[in-house]
């Protein structure tokens, strides 16, 4: 079946279907990266400035909390940053 040809139901039936899909595949990279992460550990990542060197502090189910390598700044970031 082409796409032009679908109704707006069919339509919205598919783009349901294409969203679970997408959040279980995000869901799954993030399980794969907090599998890797341990409190303590140095990381680095991409921050707004550059690149920021720090050390996880809290492991969420979604995100990771860093402390700046300094002590001046807090992140919370996904961890597939």
């Amino acid at each position: 079946m082409r796409i032009e040809d679908m109704s707006i139901d069919q339509l919205l039936e598919l783009n349901q279907y294409i969203c679970r899909r997408i959040d279980e595949l995000w869901d799954q990279e993030n399980l794969q990266a907090l599998s890797q992460l341990r409190v303590g550990l140095k990381v680095t990542f991409e921050g707004r400035d550059g690149p920021v060197l720090g050390i996880v502090t809290k492991i969420n189910r979604k995100s990771v909390i860093v402390l700046a390598e300094d002590g001046t700044k807090q992140y919370k970031v996904s961890p597939e940053l």
